[in-house]
């Protein structure tokens, strides 16, 4: 009982980072008002823990890159947006279109950028489409955000130092589960935003102004309000280089944004455009601001403990006012839409390497000697620093077991679901076939595996996540696409067996059935349950019913919608 309290204290802590710095800073300044120690004594304490923290540091990069290549060798995904991702990647690369009309057949779209499908869809044509392929991309642009993140900390602190920072931005991804490891544009943000920072502190003006325009261009094209991690790159831009220069790094980064659209003829700009009107629809979810701006506040008690110091940011060298302006704004924004229902925690994720960054920047112009030891003794921006990083080491490595955990009960069976789906694909050459959705979130995972039938060239109809995205802005199901259900587009679907088809419920609030009744009843009348395989139920259409043409539309308060019901 007593281990399984202090685990539940754990785990309460890890949620509440905040107030677990808030606790801890009060002990340790009701514990330093009780020493005697000197300043000086205190920095020879600090130093001897030095090794200790390497040491620490080295496995949570040992723990990181493991979690990570487990990951990417597992047959599944730890989330439903990466199958949707990697389907779509694929289905561009062999000549679909990215974005289509909101009333089109079809219904796939979200509000991503065109970027994380073209990354991904790069990987999937480079080594063959498979789950591996599709992971491997992502996880590279973790890795090369790691690279890039200690490389800029590097320049302005000793190596230990940037070593240590590096090991704690790792800590903090893991905040938010395994999101920065995942087949989403969240990895590649994080590597466009700490290819911006790199390339912001360069001496050389034309190398600084290239990388800060691919970085504007990446991040844009990832998620369009990405731009906002940016305001922190380019007012070091401007800082370091001039007006001139950050005038021009915003035209080539403008030229990049358009750039897929103008290159590309399966990207459409007025169609990805419509999407993201109706992802603006979703409105903000005002009961998720206090754990937003907590976890915010968390993620740069860093720079705050700078910018404690005494004296005014724009008398400092090193943190002018214009980039505590940019650095605060940007926070603020990104917390607002961080708001918007989907979206969470994970928003936050790029304004960890720019907390760290800025942190590094103000540490040695603020003399952190005099800043955390005074002379009579530790002040308490020392405390602070300190529960800081325990409150990093707690959440971070307990989100990060959960979150592995997790990872790994929605990745169960995955080899032996993707062996079944290889069989069926096996047994019907030469047939249209769809995954269905059914259930809740225990039968999900069987539809994870969806990109299989996409790699095997069978085409897209319906995504659950588009339609989710949809419902959630008050749109419904297009008769295009009711229509395409009625004339067999997709021959073949496969539903999680003994479920009902397409009965499915929203993850927004207030996660009603994302079919309505009209889509089961044109369902029912249209295809048969043909037989089993191990994990799902095979469904074929109809021919004969589609030439009766006796029921051609089917309202929600139909009789036979009623008995569906």
């Amino acid at each position: 009982m007593k281990i399984r309290a202090a685990l539940d204290f754990i785990i309460l802590c890890s949620r509440h980072p905040l107030c677990t710095c808030a606790v801890l800073l009060a002990l340790w300044m009701i514990l330093r008002r009780r020493s005697d120690g000197s300043g000086a004594a205190h920095a020879v304490s600090w130093t001897r823990t030095r090794p200790a923290l390497l040491i620490l540091a080295a496995m949570v990069f040992a723990a990181f890159l493991s979690t990570s290549l487990w990951y990417l060798l597992h047959d599944g995904y730890a989330s439903d947006v990466e199958a949707m991702v990697t389907s779509v990647s694929w289905w561009v690369q062999t000549g679909g279109p990215l974005y289509h009309a909101p009333d089109a057949d079809p219904q796939y779209s979200v509000l991503y950028g065109p970027m994380v499908y073209l990354a991904t869809g790069f990987w999937l044509d480079l080594l063959h489409p498979s789950i591996f392929a599709a992971k491997l991309g992502s996880l590279l642009a973790l890795y090369v955000s790691v690279i890039l993140l200690y490389l800029t900390i590097r320049r302005l602190v000793s190596g230990t130092l940037a070593f240590g920072m590096t090991a704690v931005a790792l800590l903090l991804y893991w905040t938010a589960g395994t999101s920065a490891m995942l087949v989403r544009p969240d990895p590649y943000i994080l590597a466009a935003v700490c290819l911006g920072l790199y390339a912001a502190g360069s001496s050389r003006r034309i190398p600084a102004v290239a990388g800060a325009a691919l970085a504007l261009g990446l991040a844009v094209n990832l998620k369009v309000h990405a731009v906002l991690y940016l305001l922190p790159v380019l007012t070091l831009l401007d800082e370091r280089h001039g007006s001139r220069a950050t005038l021009a790094a915003l035209g080539l980064g403008a030229v990049a944004v358009v750039a897929p659209f103008a290159l590309h003829d399966g990207i459409s700009l007025l169609n990805y455009l419509s999407w993201i009107f109706i992802g603006a629809r979703h409105g903000l979810g005002l009961d998720n601001l206090p754990h937003l701006f907590s976890r915010a506040l968390f993620f740069a008690i860093p720079v705050l403990v700078l910018l404690s110091a005494p004296g005014r940011p724009a008398d400092r060298p090193w943190m002018r006012r214009q980039l505590v302006t940019a650095w605060a704004a940007g926070n603020l924004m990104v917390i607002v839409l961080a708001m918007k229902p989907g979206a969470g925690q994970v928003h936050l994720l790029p304004l960890i390497p720019i907390n760290l960054v800025f942190a590094a920047r103000l540490w040695p112009a603020e003399g952190m000697r005099g800043l955390l030891f005074p002379d009579r003794g530790a002040s308490w921006r020392l405390g602070a620093v300190t529960v800081f990083m325990i409150a990093a080491v707690v959440t971070g490595s307990v989100s990060g077991y959960r979150s592995t955990r997790l990872a790994a009960s929605r990745m169960e069976n995955s080899t032996a679901i993707s062996a079944d789906i290889r069989g069926i694909l096996a047994e019907h050459p030469g047939r249209a076939i769809g995954m269905g959705y059914s259930g809740d979130s225990n039968y999900f995972h069987l539809a994870n595996l969806r990109p299989l039938l996409t790699f095997s060239g069978n085409p897209l109809l319906i995504d659950a996540v588009s339609l989710m995205d949809s419902r959630r802005a008050n749109r419904q199901i297009p008769e295009a696409t009711l229509a395409a259900l009625d004339a067999g587009v997709i021959d073949l679907w496969l539903v999680p067996r003994g479920r009902q088809p397409f009965r499915l419920a929203n993850w927004y609030p207030p996660h009603d059935d994302v079919f309505s009744a009209e889509v089961r009843a044109r369902f029912s009348y249209h295809y048969r349950l043909e037989g089993h395989s191990r994990y799902f139920d095979l469904w074929g259409w109809d021919q004969s019913a589609a030439l009766d043409g006796v029921l051609t539309q089917v309202s929600a308060g139909s009789p036979i919608a009623t008995l569906l019901e």
